[in-house]
């Protein structure tokens, strides 16, 4: 709206009556107050002279002062449409002779009042002069107030002071005054249209000025409306938000975690950090780039459920861990969380992701650590379990070795008597049954580092379908010297489904439980306590895991920590209070909790709760490849850098088998180049020099096909290349110590399958 149109808007809806009369005392205007006042219509009124209205001993005193160009004020009678006489007090203004002449009217029994009282509550000041004759006609309290200058209200209101005498009064605000002034002479029209202007004044308030022109009923006379706003506060706040602004985005710009802004799935935004993370230089080479560029391919589900959340449904997006692509096409771990939020205008989600790399790998650390700590707990006890065996096995290979080495010089003093005349069936079958008795302490020493093994290994957290049970009785095997002289171990092993976890981790849960559930029950009474180790079905979708014992129990104090990094009730040197605390981050990480519940003196329950894996069935025994036919006789290759282990493979292949032993990768790869058709080739995976692997990967880049018969030995200590290598690679693996059953199966899967394409 136009400062014309907001001028007779207000004239119009003013309560003060106004009337514009002509010099001859025609109504040439007024406001539907006046109207009301005297009870007539505004059309009726358009055109009338005073006479018609006022009676002659009034009319000759008011007519007398309509010529004067100085303002007046006269009270005279108005007649009613009734015939009543109303008596009305008339202040009349106006500058020039040619001048319509301003008035405003009131009843006369009112009290005297301020002009124009209803323009003093407005929020700005008005200010109109007239540009010609530099008379101030218009004037209202704001406009006073904001000037500095309200003891000289009345005498301007009065037409007493004229405009330049109000700037000369003004001039203290400042440089502000310069927004009084009008044209440089009084012949000069001024800009038409709307002008919007700011100005500092002296004491600091900021003035914002609206001025325009405009014309009275046609007259070509040209005047100036001006409306004065105080803007200081408000310039303030906007100075303020500008520095949060400001601030907000230097925050944001310094921030240690990623930060970015997508809509309709593309950047709009990103942060630095996030840039220097991904390994982009320049902004621009992210923007409008759609937000699944940045995405691990195997979590892009995953993130577009969490978008779907945040962009569509308006909700937040959880603190989850998602790995982000770099540029160069390797990737990180980084905890995330999206925000729905709204960027300039349009609906965006704002994304916050916390590079979290370090600290896994001081997580993987603490779990090594707290391995390491298990690992000293049963040393000695995996040291008996060990000793036990290999005592026996050991003075069995020394009498099987005698009884051999007594045949044979038997058999040496016979001479030409014959065998016949020797017992060597009878020296044969002890020899016989010494060597199954060490046989069978072998295996049970290689079950002992096969879960010893188990719980060490350091490879990445592993989610797959697990039989709770495996991770349970290697525990139970692991902690079997703990537990023995403290408790009887009950299982009660119901049928449950298989669950969605990590083995390794779910090992190191039920080992910290076994082992603390032994340690609080003392020695020397074991038939009195027990300890129970109970699998069973829990709600749908849910296995439940209790490890129970009848050991002192816990106090409520106690009890309340027991999940505490750092808290343990041992002595000094016997705990790190990082076990419990690390078995409940473990078991959450698999989708499970783990919740306890204990009395003093009535022992303790650890119940361990984990999710099943989806489309969960019994786990089954891998089928058992058939052996090669008799008839079948292959070329094999064995390379491993441990002599003895080479030559007993050989001793169990070549019964059936051509046998080639080589001692390193430089070996191997000149007797794999000669041209020989090898058919199989057993390959030990770590060797000083050229290991296995680089063993296999000359060879498949040959492409001749051989590479696809290698069979690789491993002693089950991995490097990340190896495990990574061992993950990517399709053929077989046989861990060490391997049986002979193990070889025949392998060897007779690659030669099956030779067999079946000739």
């Amino acid at each position: 709206m136009s400062t014309e149109q907001w001028a007779h808007r207000f004239f119009e809806l003013s309560t003060e009556p106004y009337v514009i009369l002509g010099r001859d005392g025609v109504l040439l205007e007024a406001n539907p107050a006046f109207g009301h006042l005297v009870g007539l219509s505004l059309t009726s009124l358009r055109g009338m002279a005073l006479q018609d209205f006022i009676p002659i001993e009034d009319a000759a005193g008011l007519f007398a002062h309509l010529g004067s160009t100085s303002p007046t004020s006269r009270t005279c009678r108005w007649r009613r449409p009734d015939g009543s006489w109303l008596p009305l007090s008339w202040r009349i203004t106006a500058a020039l002779e040619s001048e319509p002449l301003y008035c405003t009217v009131r009843q006369a029994e009112e009290p005297s009042a301020a002009p124009w009282p209803e323009s003093d509550y407005l929020p700005f000041g008005l200010y109109l002069v007239d540009i010609r004759t530099r008379r101030v006609h218009y004037v209202n309290h704001r406009f006073c107030q904001l000037w500095g200058i309200t003891a000289l209200e009345g005498a301007i209101q009065r037409g007493e002071l004229s405009h330049d005498e109000v700037i000369h009064h003004c001039l203290k605000a400042g440089d502000a005054a310069e927004f009084l002034r009008l044209c440089a002479a009084p012949d000069q029209g001024c800009v038409p249209g709307l002008v919007e202007d700011e100005a500092r004044m002296s004491d600091g308030r900021t003035l914002r000025r609206l001025s325009t022109s405009s014309s009275v009923a046609g007259d070509a006379m040209r005047y100036r409306m001006f409306a004065f706003e105080d803007v200081t506060e408000s310039k303030r706040t906007q100075e303020a938000l500008r520095r949060s602004e400001e601030s907000f985005r230097r925050l944001i710009d310094r921030a240690p975690e990623g930060i970015f802004v997508h809509t309709q799935r593309r950047f709009i935004y990103a942060n630095p950090t996030l840039l220097r993370a991904l390994g982009y230089d320049d902004p621009a080479e992210l923007m409008a780039k759609p937000i699944w560029s940045i995405v691990h391919p195997d979590d892009l589900e995953l993130v577009k459920d969490r978008v779907h959340t945040a962009a569509v449904k308006g909700a937040l997006a959880p603190l989850r861990e998602v790995r982000y692509l770099r540029r160069d096409g390797t990737w990180y771990d980084a905890e995330s969380v999206g925000i729905p939020i709204e960027f300039d205008g349009h609906e965006a989600v704002v994304v916050m992701a916390r590079d979290i790399t370090e600290r896994k790998q001081a997580q993987s650390q603490l779990l090594q650590n707290d391995r390491m700590v298990l690992a000293g707990t049963l040393a000695a006890g995996v040291g008996h379990e060990i000793n036990n065996p290999l005592t026996y096995v050991m003075a069995n290979l020394a009498s099987a070795l005698e009884s051999v080495s007594r045949l044979g010089a038997e058999l040496t003093r016979a001479g030409e008597r014959g065998p016949s005349s020797v017992a060597w069936p009878a020296t044969l079958h002890d020899a016989e049954a010494l060597l199954k008795e060490a046989q069978e302490g072998a295996m049970r020493v290689r079950n002992i580092v096969r879960d010893l093994k188990f719980i060490s290994r350091q490879d990445e957290e592993r989610r797959e379908a697990v039989d709770v049970r495996q991770p349970l009785d290697f525990s139970i095997n692991m902690a079997a010297s703990q537990l023995r002289h403290r408790a009887r171990l009950i299982k009660k092993y119901e049928s449950v489904p298989r669950v969605y976890a990590d083995g390794s981790r779910l090992g190191q849960v039920f080992l910290n439980l076994l082992v603390n559930a032994a340690q609080a029950i003392p020695e020397g009474n074991a038939e009195e306590h027990h300890i129970t180790v109970w699998v069973r079905a829990g709600p749908p979708g849910i296995v439940l895991v209790d490890v129970s014992d009848s050991g002192c129990g816990m106090t409520p104090a106690v009890l309340s920590r027991v999940f505490d990094p750092f808290f343990t009730t041992k002595p000094v040197g016997k705990g790190t209070g990082l076990g419990l605390s690390i078995c409940h981050s473990l078991i959450r990480k698999q989708g499970g909790d783990i919740t306890v519940r204990s009395e003093l003196g009535q022992g303790t329950t650890f119940t361990v709760t984990l999710p099943t894996a989806p489309d969960a069935v019994p786990a089954q025994a891998a089928p058992v490849a058939p052996a090669p036919h008799a008839e079948r006789r292959g070329q094999v290759l064995v390379i491993d850098d441990e002599p003895a282990v080479g030559r007993s493979l050989a001793r169990i292949i070549g019964m059936r088998h051509r046998v080639t032993v080589v001692n390193n990768g430089e070996d191997a790869l000149a007797v794999l180049t000669s041209g020989a058709p090898f058919d199989a080739v057993f390959c030990d995976l770590m060797m000083p020099g050229i290991s296995g692997m680089d063993v296999y990967e000359r060879v498949r880049e040959r492409g001749d096909g051989i590479a696809e018969r290698f069979i690789f030995i491993t002693g089950g200590s991995y490097t990340t290349r190896a495990r990574q290598f061992l993950e990517r690679v399709p053929n077989l693996q046989i861990e060490k110590p391997f049986d002979v059953e193990s070889i025949h199966q392998g060897l007779g899967q690659l030669l099956g399958a030779s067999r079946g394409s000739e």
